[in-house]
């Protein structure tokens, strides 16, 4: 009995069938090639980042454990700047300069006044404080003790406004001078209405006496030192504590004068009492002013003119 043979199968598309399998390869090849490259790529790009995090980490650590004075400016402006602040005064207030001047005795051309008023304060003391406010000049008001509503708001404005509230006695009274016991308690009687009044816990413990240290003796004026009073007369006078005061001009120009002839002047006046005086004080503090001079309060650790030292 003859086999069967098996009939051969025959490829009719050879040709075809090898070059889609060829090309089949080389598309394989070229997209295995592609994710190599994208994996190679992204793995550069990751080991990027995570190199700037580490640095930095590092940055951040350096710059929290460098101590304070490494924060130095480094620029030349920064440095100019902080060699401005290092040098440059802590209080730059010229008003601040000229007292410490007055308080180590360097006068020398300082050009201060100090406008002090004398026996009030009076229903006029409102008028006074607002020539002083309107020129911002601040002064001393040396009071002796009226009660009343009127005289009250007016301490505690004098206050309030910047100017020094002084003693002047209670009274007034020069007998008391013979009596020095009983003149202490006249001062004393003051101080403590004042700080009544104002509410203040301590006076400005500036003191003048009536009618001048002059006209005292040395027992209450040692008294008065002894008891922490700084006590001041005056250098330049308005002439108007007479009973015929001058005119507003005559009383301007003898206090301008006087006061050019001093770097330091204590103006005697009584504007709070005298119409003319009020009248000539925007004159006297505006042409001052204009030449150069401040117009201070008076504080207790100055030194003042006196007409009896002791």
């Amino acid at each position: 009995m003859r086999k069967k043979s098996t009939p051969k199968v025959k490829i009719k598309n050879l040709p075809r069938f090898i070059t889609f399998s060829f090309m089949s390869l080389i598309l394989i090849v070229m997209i295995t090639m592609s994710l190599f490259f994208l994996m190679t790529k992204m793995v550069e790009v990751f080991n990027a980042q995570r190199l700037a995090l580490q640095t930095s980490s590092s940055s951040n650590s350096t710059e929290n454990n460098t101590p304070k004075a490494a924060n130095t400016p480094t620029t030349a402006n920064s440095k100019q700047e902080a060699n401005a602040t290092a040098t440059s005064p802590k209080n730059t207030d010229p008003l601040e300069t000229i007292k410490s001047r007055l308080r180590s005795g360097d006068t020398d051309g300082i050009k201060v006044v100090f406008l002090t008023f004398d026996d009030g304060p009076t229903e006029h003391t409102g008028e006074v404080l607002d020539i002083l406010n309107e020129y911002d000049a601040k002064a001393t008001f040396f009071t002796t003790l009226h009660d009343g509503e009127n005289a009250k708001a007016m301490y505690r404005q004098i206050v309030a406004d910047g100017n020094t509230l002084a003693n002047h006695t209670s009274s007034h009274d020069y007998s008391l001078y013979n009596n020095p016991e009983a003149f202490y308690a006249d001062v004393d009687q003051l101080d403590q209405y004042q700080k009544q009044v104002t509410g203040q816990t301590e006076t400005s413990h500036v003191f003048r006496f009536p009618g001048g240290s002059s006209n005292a003796n040395e027992t209450c004026v040692q008294g008065i030192v002894k008891r922490g009073w700084n006590y001041s007369d005056w250098n330049v006078s308005s002439g108007d504590g007479s009973s015929d005061p001058p005119l507003k001009d005559v009383v301007a120009q003898t206090i301008i004068g006087g006061c050019r002839s001093h770097d330091v002047s204590v103006v005697l006046c009584h504007a709070e009492l005298k119409p003319e005086t009020r009248a000539a004080l925007p004159t006297i503090i505006e042409t001052l002013q204009s030449e150069g001079y401040t117009f201070l309060p008076m504080e207790s650790d100055y030194t003042y003119p006196r007409q009896l030292e002791v």
